[in-house]
């Protein structure tokens, strides 16, 4: 292939009109890049023309018809620059670097398409942060994605946090700690803030973070794997199972995703036409992981050919952004055609691929399953609203029901108690609000006293971040409903209306009842949809309850034992159960067992054996 050879040229803008008009009768008439520079000859606007001399020309025509920012261009114009290109498509791919890297003002204000969130990790800091990001990039920090949306973007910080611990508070917050806060108590943070942990090591994990974000997981999780070895070999257990945990939260992660594995990024698309009404879905992979799902409603329009090739072309060529690979399921008409306009707009190759593998075929898959599932979506959508209706009529409350708060208590024999609290409202369950109370040992096994606990502690503190609920359903029977209204009245919030849903004789499911504040109990007419609403509301309470009581109660049992061992401090049973695994294998620990175990030393290694047996 030949080399191709481009001529620039730098033209003083003059002051005359005249003069303006010979140099624009002096400038070429083929394709290629013309820069627009101001005073201090930084570029403002950047374009490229099949025929320069006539599309540099049409700014200097009729300028009083022009608009106010055009105008204000022309005013910032001192200079000029061309480039000569051999063809429109260089010039096409010229100009789209040239303003990735130049980043002109006009070109961004010109610019109405949709603008992507990314991650940004803010490397400027000392102790760098990962937050959501949307506008204009610098070269001080570094970026991940585009993300096809916040959620996704807010999915990826969580699991980042989960995993590496890094924070996300502003400076002024991060720089005026004096104690850990909230997320170094839930596992989110490891407060770099007080100095919990230093700076080499959180940097290895912001590192960490940066490859997770690139795609580059199974590097890291090999990564983990030899650190893991170097400090058992160490016998530096504790650090030792730190990347143990890590590479248990990233194979978590690698679950959780249906196809992972991709070197590059890329978008599946389908069309689905359910009862006359059409659908078109993109589901978004980005940096390895599959980051999302949207959907798109045809409306209105008569397409002539393939509607998968009308949505690729007008969806992509007015998007800021395309990924280089598109993955359909079928075979388009135009294929060629379009990867050669898209390429041209997003200046880069851009490929449609339907002869797929395995992986690809998958994606394909998943992109149809979530558009298909995207329609039973709005017919459930529609049932819930019925459903909130129906429920409001019955209830004969004065409001819409927006969201529901549907409260549960459940124990061990009296003991590890919690309460837990789901949310419901016209999308369904909003997992992101529930909530669990851990009950205080006094009220620990009476049921009325820790529903009056719970209610005590959700809205005593009159978070200014929690909404009121439009409804209160409570597990229980009129005892349970006549002091959590007793509760209610005593925080003034009487006007939230509340039942209780209690099982009919030998607690059959279909004999449910409703308790009302006004002591009237209602049956719900078995299978019509509000029995069913009402059930699911029951179901789903009970289960997050118990899930979480059962998971409590296994940390305690594993604990007790440790717990009543004299000269065993919250240190050694770390030790204890890093090395050993469980607490069951530190039971059928010999004496020399226990004394192998580093920094527990003989004697209280034969303490503890004779303790245990």
């Amino acid at each position: 292939m030949e080399e191709q050879i481009f001529t620039d040229s730098f033209f003083e803008i003059p002051s005359s009109e005249k003069k303006i008009k010979d140099l624009l009768r002096g400038l070429p008439r083929g394709p290629g890049v013309y820069i627009f520079l101001d005073e201090s000859k930084d570029p403002i606007y950047i374009g490229k023309a099949k025929n320069l001399r006539n599309r540099v020309s049409s700014y200097f025509r009729g300028t009083s018809d022009k608009s106010k920012k055009l105008r204000k261009l022309l005013n910032n114009l001192k200079s000029l620059k061309i480039t000569l290109t051999t063809t429109e498509l260089e010039a096409l791919l010229m100009e789209q670097f040239l303003i990735k890297e130049r980043k002109p003002t006009f070109n961004v204000q010109f610019k109405d398409d949709k603008g992507y969130p990314w991650i940004k990790i803010e490397s400027s800091k000392e102790f760098p942060s990962a937050k959501s990001f949307l506008g204009k990039k610098d070269c001080n920090n570094k970026y991940f994605g585009p993300f096809p949306s916040s959620y996704a973007v807010q999915e990826s910080l969580k699991l980042i946090q989960k995993t590496f611990k890094i924070r996300n508070c502003s400076d002024s917050f991060f720089k005026n700690r004096t104690r850990p806060c909230i997320q170094y108590e839930i596992g989110r943070c490891s407060a770099p803030c007080v100095g919990e942990i230093n700076k080499t090591d959180y940097m290895l994990d912001v590192n960490s973070t940066e490859l997770l974000l690139s795609g580059k997981s199974e590097r890291l999780i090999s990564s983990f794997y030899d650190l893991m070895d170097k400090h058992s070999k160490a016998k530096s257990f504790e650090k030792a199972a730190v990347y143990r945990d890590k590479i248990s939260s990233l194979r978590d992660i690698q679950r959780s995703q249906s196809v992972v594995g991709y070197s590059k990024e890329r978008d599946a698309i389908s069309v689905c036409t359910v009862n006359g009404q059409t659908k078109a879905g993109i589901t978004h992979v980005r940096n390895g992981w599959v980051t999302g799902h949207e959907n798109f409603i045809q409306k209105n329009i008569l397409v002539e050919g393939s509607v998968l090739e009308s949505f690729i072309q007008t969806y992509y060529l007015n998007s800021v952004y395309c990924p280089t690979s598109l993955v359909i399921g079928e075979p388009i008409e135009n294929k060629k055609m379009l990867e050669k306009a898209l390429s041209h707009y997003h200046g880069k190759s851009i490929k449609i691929l339907y002869k797929l593998g395995k992986r690809d075929q998958g994606l394909v898959e998943i992109c149809k399953n979530n558009t298909k599932f995207s329609f039973n979506k709005k017919q459930e959508s529609k049932d819930i609203l019925l459903v909130l209706q129906s429920l409001k009529e019955e209830l004969s409350l004065k409001k819409d029901i927006r969201f529901i708060e549907s409260y549960d208590i459940s124990h061990h024999s009296g003991s590890s108690a919690v309460g837990g609290c789901v949310v419901f409202s016209k999308e369904g369950k909003m997992k992101e609000k529930y909530k669990l109370f851990n009950i205080s040992k006094e009220n620990s096994g009476d049921d009325i006293s820790s529903i009056v606990e719970v209610i005590e502690r959700r809205f005593k503190t009159k978070n200014l971040h929690l909404e009121e609920p439009s409804l209160i359903v409570v597990d229980g029977g009129k005892i349970h409903l006549s002091y959590v209204l007793k509760k209610l009245k005593e925080l003034k919030l009487e006007e939230i209306p509340v039942i209780a849903i209690s099982k009919g004789i030998r607690r059959k499911a279909n004999m449910d009842s409703l308790h009302t504040a006004d002591g009237s109990t209602k049956k719900i007419k078995r299978g019509s949809l509000v029995h069913k609403f009402i059930q699911e509301i029951r179901d789903e309470t009970h289960r997050f309850s118990i899930t979480k009581q059962k998971s409590k109660q296994r940390k305690l049992s594993t604990r007790s034992v440790l717990d009543n061992l004299i000269g065993v401090g919250p240190k050694r049973k770390k030790l204890l159960i890093r090395y050993f695994g469980s607490v069951e294998q530190i039971k059928r620990a010999s004496s020399q067992d226990l004394m192998n175990v580093p920094g527990l030393g003989k004697k209280t290694a034969t303490s503890i054996f004779k303790q245990l047996n």
